[in-house]
């Protein structure tokens, strides 16, 4: 991009255009933490007349507190050394919810965690499926069109949801919705990485992680004001049908058609992005365009089009295929720690709305440090420290007094801003590992091999109630793994982006003299 200029007034306008849909992705991702959330409710007891202790009815008391009701005083909560399945000990049939704000008044889930805590999962599952399907497109039919499908479909899917009748329905089109949607980030994200020169990236994809919190702030205010699970809903799906408009705005990433050999359309958008800017591009630059570069051409069709694909490609490089692997232990680690922290803040003591915009602001601090060390000092060894203090600090928590309860609290929020940066930062170096033509499959393979850590992550609650220690040490050991790992794999600092298989396996390994097409094409573009 340096004839285009790093940040004129033709990559502003696609800036704030991806950095809308990136704001849209953090409303959706993770709504399920209101929608499913527990709230209090206790038996129907007719027979007790308003002489049920309020404090209990209404408190988040045990499972045997709130779903067993006493034989011999069915006014009287069970005592806690009460057995199941002692015979003074009834299960409760009836129950009265203190609010009918989320799925579990409205759909009577009480004593029924697992389908409270099902429809996280469920959701992950989805992303699960849905990555490597919007990677394709992505990778196929280019990165504007998988945005816009992945940003429209789940508002008209989304939407759906406020009419759901049923538990089942609902969890149906939770499923649905995620695999049309989930990866509207991966996609925007794939656009910035593109769109600017190596110069503005680091800047350019740490403001669009702060787009990321201040979605999550709007979506936990939103539910604060709206409450009702159906209301909630009907507000926030619907308006992103109006993405389907960026058909219209949005340029394809120029990267992406000189992958595909699609010279004439990446000089219409070059030249256009040229006098927006107002910037005259060179003769030599315009002749390289204009004209099919055999050579070029067929370094990219060899590995794309001699019948063998993508993923063939992969496993005939042992160094991609190691790298691939490394980068998925990566992303399993980083959605499993980030998604848990995310959802076990709202069981944290005082309002539930205010604990979570607690835990997504402190992320700013880790985007603005990704911003000033990534290009500082290095990607490796950024990470890798992100990882060690995410886990000692995590691991730290099993370990000492639960009073003063801030220490607690201050090791929490720094291990959230350490995997934060740390997950960051990996969205960055994860496209830098891999080639032009594969980079978003392979990125979204790993995206996808990463729900399985996100698939966990809602059950860690339920872990909680039986070794209360335990997640926090399983968050940290898992961090300190991603750790390890970090060191088998380049530095890609001041690295040109790979756009063949061979550039991404001679990365960190001194490179031959760069061909005049790379220059005058790949570089300058």
């Amino acid at each position: 991009m340096r004839e285009l200029g790093q940040l004129g007034r033709f990559h502003r306008r696609c800036y704030v255009l991806v950095a809308i849909a990136g704001f849209s992705a953090a409303i959706y991702g993770i709504n399920y933490v209101f929608l499913a959330a527990d709230v209090p409710y206790r038996c129907v007891m007719p027979e007790c007349n308003g002489e049920v202790n309020t404090t209990w009815s209404q408190g988040r008391g045990s499972p045997l507190q709130r779903c067993y009701r006493r034989v011999d005083s069915p006014c009287g909560p069970p005592p806690l050394d009460f057995p199941a399945d002692s015979e003074e000990l009834r299960l409760c049939t009836r129950f009265e919810y203190a609010s009918n704000e989320s799925i579990v008044a409205e759909f009577d889930l009480a004593c029924q965690d697992w389908k409270r805590t099902l429809v996280g999962t469920v959701h992950n599952v989805g992303m699960l499926v849905s990555v490597p399907l919007i990677g394709y497109v992505s990778d196929r039919w280019g990165r504007k069109r998988a945005l816009v499908l992945s940003c429209t479909l789940v508002g008209a899917v989304g939407t759906l949801k406020a009419f759901s009748i049923s538990y089942e329905m609902y969890i149906v089109i939770e499923f649905l919705e995620t695999i049309a949607g989930a990866s509207a980030f991966p996609a925007a994200y794939i656009i910035t990485i593109e769109l600017l020169g190596q110069d503005k990236r680091v800047l350019t994809t740490a403001f669009l992680g702060i787009v990321l919190v201040l979605g999550g702030l709007c979506f936990a205010l939103l539910a604060k004001i709206l409450r009702y699970w159906r209301t909630f809903i009907i507000v926030t799906y619907p308006p992103s049908l109006l993405f389907i408009t960026y058909i219209y705005f949005l340029p394809e990433s120029i990267r992406w058609l000189l992958s595909k050999g699609r010279k004439r359309e990446a000089l219409r958008i070059v030249t256009k992005a040229a006098e927006t800017n107002g910037v005259t591009l060179t003769e030599e630059l315009l002749r390289q365009l204009s004209n099919v570069d055999e050579d070029e051409k067929n370094v990219v069709h060899n590995e794309s089009a001699q019948g063998r694909g993508v993923w063939k490609q992969v496993l005939r490089s042992p160094v991609i295929l190691w790298r691939l692997a490394v980068c998925s232990c990566w992303w399993i680690t980083c959605t499993f720690v980030f998604y848990g922290l995310a959802i076990n803040s709202v069981s944290l003591a005082g309002d539930k709305y205010t604990n979570y915009m607690l835990v997504v602001s402190v992320e700013v601090v880790a985007v603005v440090t990704n911003a000033l060390v990534l290009d500082r000092f290095g990607r490796k060894r950024t990470l890798c420290l992100a990882f060690l203090v995410c886990g000692v600090s995590l691991i730290a928590i099993a370990f000492i007094p639960k009073y003063p309860a801030w220490v607690t609290t201050a090791l929490y929020l720094v291990g959230k801003i350490a995997i934060t940066q740390a997950f960051n930062g990996i969205y960055m170096y994860t496209s830098e590992l891999f080639p032009t033509h594969a980079r978003h499959s392979l990125l979204g393979f790993c995206s996808m091999l990463g729900r399985l850590g996100s698939i966990v992550a809602p059950q860690m609650p339920l872990l909680a109630l039986y070794v209360e220690w335990l997640p926090t040490v399983l968050f940290g050991t898992s961090a300190l793994l991603a750790g390890a790992l970090m060191l088998t794999t380049p530095e890609t600092l001041h690295a040109r982006l790979p756009d063949t298989i061979r550039d991404a396996e001679m990365l960190g390994r001194p490179l031959p003299a760069p061909s005049i097409s790379d220059q005058h094409v790949t570089s300058r573009l």
